[in-house]
């Protein structure tokens, strides 16, 4: 049943951002400009996450980001057996940036990602991907024209998905 209710939020999700898109190029030309690479470190539920994304802009507003990303690993004893969680993810968000100032702005992000759990102990391992929605928020600031600081939080997934990192984006324009 979980499987179902996360199927239609991400189904909601992706209608959403395709329904925002397509109000955006009812306003504005929309083509695929100002394209960007960049990597993220930062603090995940399972330890140290390392992310790369890229995007671009469609309007002054909206854009698209692709991702991938390591959540880490833990590992944790039980007794005489050592146990380890590992996780990660590739997606795609819907993006909407707004300025706040010249070379600052405020980002938001929705979108789909399939997300891979896995877990292995002493004569077992199992592991366990879903589609899950994902859903995020952060600040760039533009420090240089063709660099940027960015810090970012998402969820993905509900509970066991939560990435808050610190990284560079930089233009490939």
């Amino acid at each position: 049943m979980q499987r179902n209710s996360t199927t239609r939020a991400v189904l909601r999700a992706a209608a959403v951002v395709i329904a925002l898109a397509a109000a955006a190029g009812a306003q504005a030309q929309v083509s695929f400009s100002k394209p960007y690479l960049g990597g993220s470190v930062g603090d995940t539920d399972l330890g140290t996450g390392i992310r790369l994304f890229g995007g671009g802009s469609l309007t002054n507003i909206f854009g698209i980001e692709g991702q991938i990303a390591s959540y880490g690993s833990n590992k944790y004893q039980n007794g005489a057996y050592t146990y380890k969680d590992s996780a990660w993810t590739a997606g795609a968000y819907g993006t909407a940036s707004f300025p706040v100032a010249t070379s600052l702005s405020v980002f938001g992000k929705l979108g789909a990602h399939y997300f891979k759990m896995k877990q292995t102990g002493p004569g077992r391992s199992y592991s366990d991907g879903s589609v899950e929605l994902g859903i995020g928020a952060g600040v760039k600031w533009q420090f240089v024209p063709q660099a940027a600081l960015r810090a970012d939080f998402e969820n993905i997934g509900g509970s066991g998905g939560d990435m808050i990192s610190i990284g560079l984006q930089f233009s490939l324009d």
